[in-house]
């Protein structure tokens, strides 16, 4: 009688650690998930528009001086940024090209090497200002030398940022009077491209402009 007590306690034991390994397996089963399925991730986008009388990009070209012998002129840009980020404004000028073009008697006597050389000195006498919204930015002759000085200077002001939709003038004017020159110039002419960009305005180094 006692053995078949016994029996039956081990029984009752073993199926109650049956029960409870079990129970804790189907627990460990137990999960919970859920699916955002409209999660989306876009890219803001940069973009510039620049204009000038309709004008998108126009080169400049500096010749044939005027009657009282000064040079002058002066040009305004429209700049915008078209995209849904920040942007940082960057001025510069490419292309920069002084050309000789040829050599008469009262240039030689100014400039003795002037049947040798293939560049003139026109860029040498012309100062270019660089404005932003009617304000002195940067200033550089335009001597070949000298093409990088303006975005170089331009690229270490304060940082002018657009904002989306914002929009601000760039005007570029340049000159030079009679008594800057002489001879040397009889016949020169200087030419240039103005470049507009916009970066995405983010922490680092300053760019190259």
């Amino acid at each position: 009688m006692q053995n078949a007590k016994k029996n039956v306690l081990v029984s009752l034991v073993t199926i109650g650690i049956v029960a409870v390994v079990a129970i804790g397996g189907t627990y460990a089963y137990f999960t919970a998930r859920r699916t955002a399925s409209q999660n989306k991730f876009s890219a803001g986008t940069l973009d510039l528009n620049v204009s000038a009388n309709g004008v998108a990009n126009e080169p400049f070209v500096i010749e044939n001086l005027g009657v009282n012998g000064n040079i002058s002129g002066t040009k305004t840009w429209t700049i915008k940024n078209t995209g849904t980020l920040p942007g940082r404004l960057l001025v510069k000028l490419a292309g920069l090209v002084n050309e000789e073009n040829g050599c008469n008697d009262p240039e030689l006597e100014a400039e003795a090497t002037c049947a040798a050389n293939t560049v003139g000195e026109l860029g040498g006498v012309v100062t270019l200002n660089v404005k932003l919204d009617g304000v002195q930015q940067v200033s550089s002759t335009l001597a070949d030398s000298e093409v990088a000085k303006i975005g170089n200077d331009w690229a270490a002001l304060t940082p002018i940022v657009l904002q989306p939709n914002e929009t601000r003038t760039v005007t570029m004017e340049w000159a030079t009077t009679e008594d800057q020159y002489g001879n040397e110039v009889q016949s020169d002419s200087l030419k240039f491209d103005s470049v507009f960009r916009l970066i995405q305005q983010i922490s680092g180094p300053t760019p190259t402009n």
